[in-house]
């Protein structure tokens, strides 16, 4: 019995120390891995007014670059001192309503108060849902459906 108590003890502690949750709540929506999702509650709460800033501030994965006027004009992925990226191959695929999005300027003018919620995918979930042009990654913006009410 004392070995079952100390056994009990060791894989929490074990547990505890990597990080891990032995959670029982089966009500709790996890994302699946390799996937984040930026919800609108969690947007209406921000205080950023476009999806530039939002996704500057939140998708830790990537760099966001401007040039000296504050004009968006790339996102890259982040990578070590001593990685080697092919040319265009660390940038996501972003995409708006299932449109490809290729002028980043967009996303400046684009308001918070628009956006339902952000899907942001790494390089193997991104590569799985959109092709191999998609290995550093994808960010899927879903727009809020407007209705004649709103």
């Amino acid at each position: 019995m004392r070995y079952l108590t100390q056994s009990k003890f060791l894989v929490a502690t074990l547990v505890a120390a990597s990080g891990c949750s032995l959670s029982t709540n089966k009500g709790e929506d996890l994302s699946p891995v390799g996937k984040d999702v930026i919800t609108a509650e969690q947007i209406q709460k921000s205080s950023f007014t476009n999806a530039w800033d939002l996704l500057r501030a939140r998708a830790y994965k990537y760099d966001f670059k401007e040039d000296k006027y504050g004009v968006p004009y790339d996102i890259v992925t982040r990578h070590g001192r001593s990685s080697v990226a092919l040319r265009d191959s660390d940038t996501p695929v972003v995409l708006v309503d299932g449109a490809r999005l290729t002028d980043f300027r967009f996303l400046r003018q684009m308001t918070t108060d628009s956006i339902d919620n952000i899907e942001l995918m790494n390089g193997i979930t991104g590569t799985v849902s959109q092709g191999t042009n998609a290995s550093a990654g994808v960010i899927v913006i879903h727009t809020k459906v407007m209705t004649s009410s709103n």
